[in-house]
């Protein structure tokens, strides 16, 4: 990994910049948990051409940091979650989100296998294979639709698991506000994973 001044990106860039190297075709940019510019190159993209693609998203970088910087305000005055406040969300979870997913299962036709309800560090839910579903119990702390949009993106893909066009067409039937959900969720879902220690 390589420094943001090693990498000769934008000097009006922040100098928490890490450059990761893989053996990928494209490069992107996200703003890690700890607030640092990540970017994801390839091998043998040189630091010039990594410093034009940072120079080109120079104003999405800008915003997604000051909204990184507020998430973590936001969380410095809320606190982090006790153990008895994760314990209670928890039981919560266990009692709504299996009333959320059968509610749309009978809406959709759609079965599913077991539920599990978890607490997890980066993922929302998530559907296997054999078609057990598993969803994130920070989910019920939020607006009711961001917890049932979750619900029907995961029962969809036991009919596509993928993120095809196709998927996206079954969930928008089932829920036609998914995209605003999906948008509030990657912009405040931050907050509730960060208050977990």
């Amino acid at each position: 990994m390589l420094s943001f001044s090693e990498s000769g990106c934008n000097g009006n860039a922040p100098p928490e910049c890490r450059i990761q190297r893989s053996r990928r075709r494209s490069i992107s940019l996200c703003i890690s948990d700890d607030g640092a510019v990540l970017v994801k190159a390839p091998l043998f993209m040189s630091d010039v051409a990594i410093s034009k693609f940072l120079a080109e998203k120079q104003g999405w970088l800008d915003k997604k940091l000051k909204e990184a910087a507020a998430a973590r305000q936001e969380v410095e005055w809320l606190g982090s979650f006790s153990a008895e406040e994760l314990a209670a969300i928890r039981k919560r979870a266990k009692e709504i989100i299996p009333e959320r997913v059968a509610h749309y299962s009978k809406l959709s036709g759609i079965s599913y296998g077991r539920i599990s309800i978890r607490l997890q560090k980066s993922r929302w839910g998530s559907c296997s294979a054999c078609g057990n579903l598993n969803f994130n119990c920070l989910l019920v702390l939020m607006p009711p639709e961001i917890l049932d949009s979750v619900v029907v993106h995961e029962l969809c893909h036991r009919r596509h698991m993928n993120h095809s066009k196709a998927f996206y067409a079954e969930v928008l039937r089932l829920f036609p506000d998914y995209r605003r959900c999906s948008a509030w969720l990657k912009e405040h879902g931050g907050v509730y994973l960060a208050r977990v220690k």
